[in-house]
């Protein structure tokens, strides 16, 4: 997630310190408009597969705005000031930089009719827009990145160096890679002095250049790497020996540079909070999918999250609607029913046994909206990702203990997986090596 986004929240939670909304982490709501279906590119791990060249029009997304700042026809039951102390607006797509021009005129809008309603969200929200970063020299966008700079959080999405970003990033109908443009594009905007958000996906196709694009990133001046493996695909043993392989020689260029992780760079592959088990009464859902976010499409449906939409689901399962900026939300039977599902679901009533008491549960993540394209319930949790889990596990705790060691910490990253999982992926001697490093020199 953009800086900028981040340091938003932040902000929200220190000026509101008692504030308690009704439901865990929606101090700031997150509202999305997906803008066009439309996008030049044709990325292989896009969860976006039913892509066409749909616009939202001005009084779509204008009736949508109407309804979030009124509350009327039913949203205030969703989305209220007595819940959520700002909002963060944020422009999807496709490629939302395609719908530069309706973003601009509705960000105006939003303004007019906060202060015109003398609204708290007038003075108390920001924009998240991530972009493919093809059409950003464009005079048009250039314009609008200047105007809106101060409460923008922008991004480009740049698969770290040439070979795997392109390796799944390609233009519509070829092969060819976008990385030249992109990367022109992240180079010019940090520049001229902005944050640049990074946002690198791994797949099975990319996952073997993971440590040279982590190293063209850092030395393009990268301070916080955002990355993370995409839900879909079925990963396999292969997969997550690799992964570990990659992610130690990551850890190890890591610590050649003496990279400050504690205060200076922020590389989410490595989290020393994570890789441990999860209390038993800690049931919330990890995915804000099951009624913590909003979005409403270029036909003006309103769903649970943007992946509900048929843009994500083809014809695998029906889109999750919960109304339309006609009409309202939650004005039907069916609509509230579908909320009041969602709801429901914890970490507890979509997990096996063995995925709620995992001994490194802490940190796994998985997507509500994938589970129902997948299995038709949002409450039945997706494990495609638990074999890299489990070797993302294991180099964080080869870094961190060599990185304590190294900055004379007096701690330890302690190791929660069974050997048994770990010998799946790694050698002998290299669990010993991690147990070794465990230790606390006396």
């Amino acid at each position: 997630m953009p800086k900028r986004i981040i340091e938003f929240g932040d902000q929200i939670s220190q000026l509101y310190p008692s504030f308690k909304p009704k439901t865990p982490g929606s101090i700031v709501k997150n509202i999305t408009l997906c803008v066009t279906n439309d996008c030049q590119l044709r990325c292989t791990y896009c969860y976006e597969h039913h892509k066409s060249n749909q616009y939202m029009d001005f009084n779509t997304g204008k009736k949508f705005i109407d309804l979030i700042l009124t509350g009327d026809k039913g949203m205030d039951q969703y989305v209220s000031t007595e819940d959520s102390k700002g909002v963060i607006l944020e422009f999807i797509g496709g490629e939302p930089m395609l719908a530069v021009d309706l973003i601009d005129k509705l960000l105006d809008y939003f303004i007019e009719k906060a202060l015109e309603l003398n609204h708290p969200w007038a003075y108390c929200w920001r924009v998240s827009i991530s972009s493919n970063g093809v059409n950003y020299f464009e005079p048009k966008v250039q314009q609008f990145l200047k105007k809106w700079d101060q409460v923008l959080a922008y991004s480009i999405s740049l698969d770290g160096n040439k070979e795997l970003h392109d390796a799944c990033r390609h233009y519509a109908g070829t092969t060819i890679g976008c990385y030249d443009e992109a990367h022109a594009a992240a180079l010019d905007w940090m520049s001229k002095g902005h944050y640049l958000g990074s946002k690198m996906t791994y797949s099975p196709d990319n996952i073997p250049y993971m440590y040279d694009a982590m190293v063209a990133m850092l030395d393009d001046g990268y301070t916080e790497i955002a990355s993370n493996p995409a839900f879909e695909p079925k990963y396999t043993i292969n997969d997550a020996k690799l992964y570990y392989q990659q992610g130690k020689k990551i850890a190890d260029e890591i610590l050649r540079r003496n990279l400050d992780m504690d205060n200076e760079y922020s590389i989410t592959l490595f989290d020393d909070g994570l890789f441990g088990p999860i209390a038993e009464d800690d049931i919330q859902n990890w995915c804000g999918g099951t009624g913590l976010m909003i979005a409403c499409d270029y036909d003006g449906l309103i769903y649970p999250c943007l992946r509900y939409m048929s843009m994500s689901l083809g014809d695998d399962q029906p889109p999750l609607i919960l109304g339309n900026v006609d009409d309202g939300i939650l004005q039907t039977k069916k609509e509230r029913d579908t909320l009041k599902c969602l709801q429901c679901i914890t970490r507890r009533t979509q997990s096996t046994d063995e995925c709620f008491y995992c001994p490194i549960g802490r940190g796994c993540a998985w997507c509500s909206a994938w589970n129902y394209q997948l299995y038709g319930t949002a409450d039945k949790r997706c494990t495609n990702i638990c074999v890299l889990h489990k070797a993302r596990a294991l180099f964080n705790y080869y870094f961190w203990n060599k990185y304590y060691r190294k900055t004379h910490q007096n701690k330890r990253m302690k190791i929660f997986i069974p050997e048994e999982w770990a010998l799946e992926i790694i050698s002998k001697d290299e669990w010993n090596e991690l147990l070794e490093l465990e230790r606390v020199d006396r």
